[in-house]
Parts: C-alpha cells; sequence; structure tokens
C-alpha cells in the first residue's frame, strides 16, 4: 500500500481505508470550513485540554472498531493483461477482492485469483467472478457469467462455484466453466472429478468429460468429450427440450464408452424409460453381481454404486463419502 492514498488519495487505494471512508461518509461536513487563520494562536489552556481529550477519544473509539469489527474474507488477484476491475477500481498488477464484491475483466483483460494453499482460478475476458467466502473450511465464488478455469489442489468438498443454474463442487480437480448471458453454463473437466448439482439434481463428472447446464432445469447428462455430436444433440433434447422421442436416439446411438450417459439416465428416467435404458446398458455392460434389473429400477442406491464400479471410473463410494449433501 502507498500511504499517499490515506492523505490526498494518489496512491493505491486501501480496502480497510475505503471501507472506512465509507462507514464515516454520512458524518461529512456540509458547510464550509472555519477560518483558522482567524482564531487566536493562544487558546485558554481550558479548551486546549477539552480539544486534545475529545481527539484522545475518538482515536481511542476509531482503533476499538478496528480491532473488534469482523474480518471481511479476502482473496488475491493478479491482473495478467488489460486493467481487470474490482469494485469499479482498476488493478494494474495486484489487488484484493472482497465477499460480496465482484471482479470483472472486459475484451482486453484476464485475471488470477489466489485461493490460498488450496488452488487458484484464471478468469478469461469478458467475465464476472464474484467473491462468497474464503475459509479453512470453504472457499466460494460466483459466476456469473464468462469463463474460469479452476486449478484445485486440496481435499474434496473445499472449493465451490456457483452459477446462474447450478453449483460446481471440487472432488480434487482441474477444470474449465463458462456461462453465458443467458445463465446457461458448461463444464468441462480436465482431472479428476467435479459434482455439478442443482436442486437435487445432480451429475458427477470425471476426467475428459462434459455437462451442460440450464436456467430452472439444472445440470443435464454428463457426456464424455469424445461423444457422437448426435448423441449430445439427443441428450440435450431429452434434458432441456423435454423431448421423450430423444431416448429412441441416445439408445441407438450410445456405445459401450457411452455408460457413463446411461448411468447417469437411470436415475433421470420415468419407470417406463428406465427399463429401456437398463437393457442398453447390461447389453453394453453387464451389470456386476448382485445387480438386479428390479433392484435398478426401484432405484436401488447401492445397486446403482456397485454398477458404477465397472465403468473404470473409480468406487463410488469414495466420492459419495466426500460429497456429503448438496450444499
Amino acid at each position: 500500500m502507498r500511504d499517499d492514498y490515506l492523505w490526498d488519495k494518489k496512491g493505491e487505494p486501501d480496502p480497510d481505508v475505503e471501507e472506512l471512508e465509507g462507514m464515516l461518509g454520512r458524518f461529512r461536513q456540509a458547510v464550509p470550513p472555519p477560518d483558522f487563520n482567524a482564531v487566536p494562536i493562544e487558546a485558554p489552556p481550558r479548551y486546549r485540554w477539552l480539544a486534545l481529550a475529545a481527539a484522545i477519544g475518538f482515536l481511542g473509539l476509531l482503533a476499538g472498531w478496528i480491532a473488534t469489527r469482523p474480518e471481511s474474507p479476502t482473496v488475491r488477484v493478479a491482473s495478467l493483461s488489460g486493467a481487470p476491475r474490482i469494485g469499479g477500481t482498476s488493478i494494474a498488477e495486484t489487488g484484493r477482492l472482497r465477499a460480496g464484491q465482484d471482479l470483472v475483466t472486459d475484451a482486453t483483460s484476464r485475471a488470477r485469483i489466489d485461493m490460498g494453499l488450496i488452488g487458484e482460478v484464471e478468469v478469461e475476458p469478458l467475465s464476472r467472478v464474484g467473491l462468497v467466502t474464503a475459509s479453512p473450511t470453504e472457499h466460494r465464488l460466483t459466476l456469473r457469467v464468462g469463463t474460469l478455469h479452476a486449478r484445485i489442489s486440496a481435499p474434496p468438498r473445499l472449493f465451490f462455484v456457483d452459477t446462474p443454474s447450478a453449483t460446481a463442487v471440487d472432488l480434487g480437480c482441474a477444470y474449465t466453466l463458462t456461462v453465458d448471458g443467458a445463465g446457461a453454463g458448461r463444464l468441462d473437466v480436465t482431472r479428476g472429478w467435479v459434482a455439478f448439482e442443482h436442486d437435487g439434481r445432480e451429475s458427477f463428472v470425471p476426467e475428459g468429460a462434459r455437462c451442460i447446464t440450464r436456467p430452472g432445469i439444472g445440470p443435464g447428462t454428463p457426456y464424455r468429450n469424445d461423444a457422437p455430436a448426435a448423441l449430445r444433440e439427443a441428450l440435450e433434447r431429452l434434458d432441456f427440450d423435454g423431448d421423450p422421442s430423444a431416448l429412441d436416439r441416445v439408445l441407438t446411438i450410445a456405445g459401450e464408452k457411452d455408460a457413463l450417459s446411461l448411468w447417469h439416465l437411470l436415475a433421470r428416467t420415468s419407470s417406463v424409460q428406465r427399463g429401456r435404458v437398463y437393457d442398453r446398458l447390461a447389453a453394453l455392460l453387464p451389470p456386476p453381481a448382485g445387480v438386479t434389473r428390479e433392484g435398478i429400477l426401484s432405484g436401488d442406491r447401492e445397486m446403482l454404486d456397485r454398477w458404477w464400479g465397472e465403468l473404470g471410473l473409480g468406487s463410488a463410494s469414495w466420492w459419495r463419502q466426500w460429497k456429503g449433501p448438496s450444499p
């Protein structure tokens, strides 16, 4: 921090001083200041002591407020290009993003958010990212619009990114998250796992997979990045347009590598449709011992998790233990 700002506002703004200015702004003097040249240099001792006592009292109150006020969470932000803004103020090199503030990038600026010991987030141009909280037990951002790249190395369920239509829950990962002007989002996982969830609807997205989300609906069915374009289109019609005929196309196109998508559809289809999904998945990837058609159709969670184990994507029990209740 440069001390100039405290005296003439010419240096780099300090968040604590700005907050204090905002709190004390309503007490700003509204009338012209007195002409101190007209005041006798030698005031009576009694008044000098009263003025000194008042000044000491004010400083004591100010020091007490600073010492006891709740600390607002902040994270460090570094400019990668252009002039990103925090709270309307451009940052040349580094700045602090406080809880409740937004980091905004224009068409020519990029920034990096330092999430402390757990990782970092790069923010692309034309993005708006807000800090909700940063604590030892939870780090949470909000991506209102634009694109970010998160690289997190921490215990699962410590880092969250809210979007207008779903929340990305870190399970130890790296991913890219994009939100358009209508609030629709896309999640691409490049390492580890991400749980994408909204209002009880959830998708578990592993490395090399993608998931689309829409306002009012939440996350759709995840699919592998190299899935056939026709399958991706059919899944989006099924998830977001409510087109029941799209399921026929999904079941026709899906191959063994698309078991991730079919497994998710077991929990998202009606009982009649679920039977068809079961039959197709069983033909591509036979269920393990103890997993029955009747159990899957009834929504048996243990059986679903055991069948997940056959996908070659790791144990379901691991990420269910870490994921815990939905936020």
